[in-house]
């Protein structure tokens, strides 16, 4: 894995900025749905299903828009594995929502950031952001420090860096420390995880220091 940069940077606070959070949008707005990270509501909408992706594009049928959808680890298997076949279920359009992150909040407007001690999942204010319109509806996705997440192993990881955040990357290690008192974890790219547990491969690791990671 080539995408995680070197960390010997200096220069600002760029280590404290916080990433943007991922909204819920209604699939029926989204134009490129395939392969995007899906929420459906549940049957008889007691509740929101995640851990999904969007096959295809939204077919008209005698019971209105459809979309399919596969569990992730059935998407990374057809991509990963050789002749994978998908089984997808058909959802109504009007039931599925697509992640979408929000762009980077622009350097000059830092000042006015969250800090990240605002995002502690302890919170009232971190209670009142997951407050859900109702069961059945889904809530943004908001990024949460990684020191504050036990059992991070697996976990979606964002890490920040000098110039962006890093998306699409999980965590593949509980944190611990380096011989020169660093705490750290071990990241892999999501598509290298998956290839781990499917395969049985090793995963390109990367250490990175546990202040510069996020939970989504």
């Amino acid at each position: 894995m080539t995408d995680l940069p070197d960390l010997e940077v200096a220069g600002g606070a760029w280590y404290a900025r916080v990433p943007p959070i991922a909204v819920p949008v209604p699939a029926a707005h989204v134009a490129d749905l395939h392969g995007a990270h899906a929420i459906i509501r549940a049957p008889g909408g007691a509740g929101v299903l995640y851990g999904l992706r969007a096959i295809g594009s939204p077919r008209r049928t005698s019971a209105g828009l459809l979309l399919d959808v596969v569990p992730e680890l059935d998407w990374w298997r057809s991509q990963i594995v050789a002749g994978a076949i998908l089984t997808p279920r058909s959802v109504p359009l009007a039931d599925v929502w697509i992640e979408r992150r929000l762009p980077q909040q622009p350097a000059d407007t830092e000042q006015h950031q969250e800090q990240p001690e605002q995002r502690s999942p302890g919170t009232a204010a971190a209670l009142l952001r997951r407050l859900a319109p109702g069961p059945g509806a889904p809530t943004p996705r908001t990024p949460v420090p990684a020191r504050t997440v036990p059992e991070l192993h697996g976990r979606r990881i964002i890490q920040i860096t000098p110039e962006r955040p890093l998306w699409d990357l999980r965590a593949i290690s509980e944190p611990y420390q380096t011989p020169d008192g660093e705490i750290t974890a071990n990241l892999t790219s999501t598509r290298d995880y998956h290839r781990a547990v499917l395969l049985g491969e090793p995963a390109a690791v990367v250490p990175v220091p546990l202040y510069l990671l996020w939970v989504e």
